[in-house]
């Protein structure tokens, strides 16, 4: 297969991804409710900030130590654990997920994993096409 084609693909498949998580964080906004108090955040909410900050800074490990997938994995660790103690900080400002956030949280899962499997799916085609 020739390299254009599967940066195509690549690009076309971070297109899709990109537009995906548009919809969902305007499918959130749009169904936010107006009687929960903005100083309310969401269960969970403190443990993804830390992991998508945690996440970012384990970018800058993984291209110190040349290794990116193992500074992205010890970066969201890290996250993980400092999100933890962001979330038992702020209990007394954390309220229940809606009905409506827990359906985003299913669907925003269930379309990870199809992603996911896509993504896996291309990936061993692609093996199996060049190992021919």
């Amino acid at each position: 297969m020739q390299p254009f084609v599967l940066i195509s693909l690549v690009v076309f498949g971070l297109i899709v991804v990109g537009a995906l998580i548009v919809f969902v964080i305007w499918m959130r906004r749009s169904s936010a409710e107006a009687s929960l108090d903005d100083d309310l955040h969401p269960q969970g909410y403190w443990i993804g900030i830390g992991i998508s900050i945690g996440a970012g800074f384990g970018v800058a490990l993984g291209l110190v130590f040349d290794n990116l997938a193992l500074g992205i994995a010890m970066g969201a660790g890290m996250g993980v654990a400092i999100g933890s103690a962001l979330e038992q900080r702020n209990k007394d400002r954390i309220r229940p997920l809606t009905e409506q956030e827990k359906k985003m949280q299913k669907w925003g899962v269930a379309l990870g994993l199809l992603m996911l499997l896509i993504f896996v799916g291309l990936f061993a085609f692609l093996l199996f096409i060049r190992g021919r």
